[in-house]
């Protein structure tokens, strides 16, 4: 028995929280899913590759209705703070084409020819473009980027990809990169990922950022204990509200999404192919489009 059976706690629907900003020419209908909640990780397909008290997203997914998507599109006022939106947005044509080489590498799952390509010039000459480009999206008032990557991966079949420092995948999580307590997580850094491979990737994520999750706690009396944005927050939301939606945004070839990951929780999905799931990422304060 989950603490929301046991509590009787009710929390239908989504709540007003992260908007996704309109993409530009794309139907926004297309765009997103919805699943049906959370389930535990140990309850799911895979499930020894998971670490203990991992969550993952709850089949079957469905299309947003009406009133749902006006609660998960809008714009932001101006100088709203880089935890209140998503953007997906496209990358020019400069960065892909630095990237070509890898791109074509990726697209035929040959792992070692884009190993090799990633520590050459090429992957060099991509990078660099890449940051290049990632800096343009920054805050004028703060620029400059954190810790850009530029890797491959081929998918698992695993419902999230990220894997933690035990070598496990961790699910739905929030990040915390830069420590900020609660109150300030909306302020905090947010991040860049550009999709280089030649499949469509998924962003996942819960548009109730971290203060919804302990306002929606603390009205049911159970955020005792699970106060730490870090882990135990977003754990103890799931565990409690089961049935809450889980947000899936699908981010094309040649786009890129910036989201804030320090604000709510999130992970990432690629399907298996044979193909590499090739992209970059960075962190830093990057201004809505």
């Amino acid at each position: 028995m989950t603490l929301r059976q046991h509590t009787g706690i009710a929390y239908a629907g989504l709540r007003n929280g992260v908007k996704l900003l309109p993409p530009s020419g794309t139907q926004s209908t297309d765009r997103v899913e919805l699943s049906s909640g959370f389930l535990p990780a140990a309850a799911g397909p895979l499930p020894g590759t998971y670490a203990d008290g991992s969550f993952v997203p709850r089949a079957p997914w469905r299309s947003p209705t009406c009133y749902e998507r006006g609660i998960l599109y809008g714009t932001p006022d101006p100088g709203a703070p880089p935890g209140d939106w998503i953007a997906v947005v496209p990358v020019p044509a400069p960065v892909l084409d630095a990237c070509a080489e890898l791109r074509a590498a990726a697209a035929v799952g040959a792992e070692s020819a884009l190993a090799s390509l990633l520590d050459g010039p090429a992957g060099r000459m991509a990078l660099v473009e890449s940051i290049r480009w990632a800096t343009t999206l920054t805050d004028p008032a703060r620029p400059g980027i954190e810790n850009p990557l530029l890797y491959g991966k081929t998918p698992a079949g695993n419902l999230t990809m990220t894997t933690g420092s035990h070598g496990l995948r961790v699910g739905m999580h929030v990040d915390s990169w830069y420590g900020n307590p609660l109150k300030s997580r909306a302020a905090a850094a947010n991040r860049v990922s550009l999709n280089l491979g030649s499949r469509d990737r998924w962003l996942l994520c819960v548009n109730a950022p971290v203060q919804v999750m302990e306002q929606a706690l603390r009205e049911g009396d159970l955020l005792a204990g699970a106060g730490d944005p870090r882990f135990a927050l977003g754990k103890r939301f799931m565990e409690v509200f089961p049935d809450y939606p889980v947000t899936k945004i699908t981010v094309h070839p040649g786009e890129a999404y910036i989201a804030p990951t320090e604000n709510m929780l999130h992970d990432a999905y690629a399907e298996p192919h044979g193909q590499i799931d090739l992209q970059f990422s960075c962190r830093g304060y990057f201004a809505s489009p």
